[in-house]
């Protein structure tokens, strides 16, 4: 008996693991970390790059028709009408724009731009002036307003 106590003494009494350690964390946690990169990158990518390609991309052709057309009215309106058609489109669904005319393409113009210039303004003259031979407009204003417009979207 007396050896037995002799064997056990040198035993040590039993010890718990370590806590577990938070780093390094598990896969899961690294593929949840890319994930979410992943999606803040392809969002940023969305917004920034195409939105804003967009719009330069709009202004760009905005400043060359101001240029090229300072004299033909006619023509100088239903190129900015085409041109905020197509800005329109590339930033709202397709089914909400494009059956759009007249006064309610004014007004949806309006409602987007926050103004009522449009409607009520100098901004009439782009539903009534491609169709008169020498329309009276305050073409300096419509610039200004068209200008407005594409860079708020």
């Amino acid at each position: 008996m007396n050896q037995s106590i002799e064997l056990i003494k040198p035993l040590h009494d039993i010890h718990s693991p370590p806590p577990i350690s938070l780093w390094p964390p598990a896969i899961g946690w690294w593929v949840i970390a890319i994930l979410i990169i992943l999606a803040t990158t392809w969002y940023y990518y969305k917004y920034y790059f195409i939105t804003h390609k967009i719009r330069r991309i709009a202004l760009k052709k905005f400043k060359q028709l101001q240029r090229d057309h300072s004299k033909n009215k006619n023509q100088l309106i239903i190129e900015l009408s085409i041109l905020l058609r197509r800005v329109a489109l590339a930033k709202f669904p397709q089914r909400q724009v494009a059956k759009l005319n007249s006064n309610t393409w004014l007004q949806f113009l309006d409602k987007t731009g926050n103004t009522k210039e449009f409607t009520q303004g100098s901004g009439q003259a782009l539903s009534v002036a491609p169709y008169q031979k020498s329309p009276q407009i305050e073409i300096d204003r419509l610039m200004v307003l068209i200008e407005k417009w594409i860079r708020q979207q």
